[in-house]
C-alpha cells in the first residue's frame, strides 16, 4: 500500500500525482510511518472550493470587463455618443459587484447582504441619474429595495438562529413575502395616485396565509410524532 505523503490519502500502484491534494507525492510503505502532515482531507478540499471560487471570480470579471468595452464601443460606433451602454455597463457592472461579494465573502451574511444592498441602491440610483432626472428613486427604489433586503435579513436571521429548520422557515418566508407585497403596493400607490389602497397584495397575503399555516402544521405536528393520516382519516 503507498500513501500520499501530503494528505495521507491510499494510492494505487504507480501513482505519481495525488488525486485528492493534486501534489506529486512521494512513496510510503505502509509498514513504515509516513512524515507527519499539517493537511487533512478536509482542509485540503475547503482549500479547493476557495480556489474555484477564487477562479470564478478571475473569469467573471474578464467576462464582465469585456462586456463593459464591447457594449460601449458598439453604442459609441452606432450613435457616435454614449447613450445605452450606460445603463448596461451599470447593470453588468453591479452584477460582478455581487458575484464578488458572494464568491469572496461566503457564509459571511454581515457582509454580503449590506453589500448587495449598497450595490443595488447604487445600481438604481445610476439608473435614474442616467435617465435625465431623479423622480423614482426616492419615492420607488430606495424603500422598495430596502424593505426587500430588510425581509430577507429577518429571513435569514431566523434561518441562523432556529433550533428546528424546516417547514416552519418556509411558512415565516411566505408571511413575510405576503407583507413586503403589501409594502410594495403602498409605495407604488403613493408614487402613482398619491393615495394607497392595499389591492393585489391582500390577494396575495390571503392565499398565502393558509398555505404558511399549513406549512407550520406539519412542522411542529410531524416534530412531535404525530403522523398525518391519523388527522384526516386516510
Amino acid at each position: 500500500m503507498i500513501l500520499c505523503e501530503h494528505c495521507g490519502v491510499e494510492l494505487d500502484k504507480g501513482m505519481k500525482i495525488c488525486p485528492l491534494c493534486g501534489r506529486t507525492s512521494g512513496t510510503e510503505p505502509v509498514g513504515e510511518k509516513p512524515e507527519q502532515s499539517d493537511y487533512y482531507p478536509s482542509d485540503i478540499i475547503s482549500v479547493h472550493k476557495e480556489e474555484r471560487r477564487k477562479h470564478l471570480w478571475e473569469i467573471s470579471g474578464i467576462i464582465a470587463f469585456s462586456g463593459i468595452v464591447v457594449c460601449t464601443i458598439v453604442d459609441f460606433e452606432l450613435s457616435k455618443k454614449i447613450s445605452w451602454s450606460l445603463f448596461a455597463d451599470t447593470s453588468v457592472a453591479a452584477a460582478w459587484i455581487c458575484l464578488t461579494l458572494i464568491l469572496l465573502a461566503f457564509k459571511k451574511y454581515f457582509i454580503v447582504i449590506p453589500g448587495l444592498l449598497i450595490t443595488i441602491l447604487t445600481m438604481l440610483f445610476l439608473f435614474d441619474l442616467i435617465s435625465g432626472s431623479l423622480t423614482w428613486f426616492y419615492p420607488i427604489g430606495l424603500p422598495i429595495t430596502v424593505a426587500f433586503f430588510v425581509s430577507v435579513t429577518i429571513i435569514t436571521l431566523l434561518w441562523k438562529i432556529a433550533h428546528f429548520r424546516g417547514f416552519n422557515i418556509l411558512a415565516i418566508a411566505f408571511l413575510i413575502l405576503s407583507l413586503f407585497c403589501m409594502v410594495t403596493e403602498a409605495f407604488i400607490d403613493k408614487y402613482a395616485f398619491n393615495s394607497i389602497e392595499i389591492r393585489w397584495s391582500a390577494i396575495v397575503a390571503v392565499s398565502i396565509l393558509p398555505i404558511a399555516l399549513l406549512l407550520l402544521f406539519v412542522q411542529y405536528r410531524m416534530k412531535r410524532g404525530n403522523r398525518l393520516d391519523s388527522y384526516f382519516h386516510v
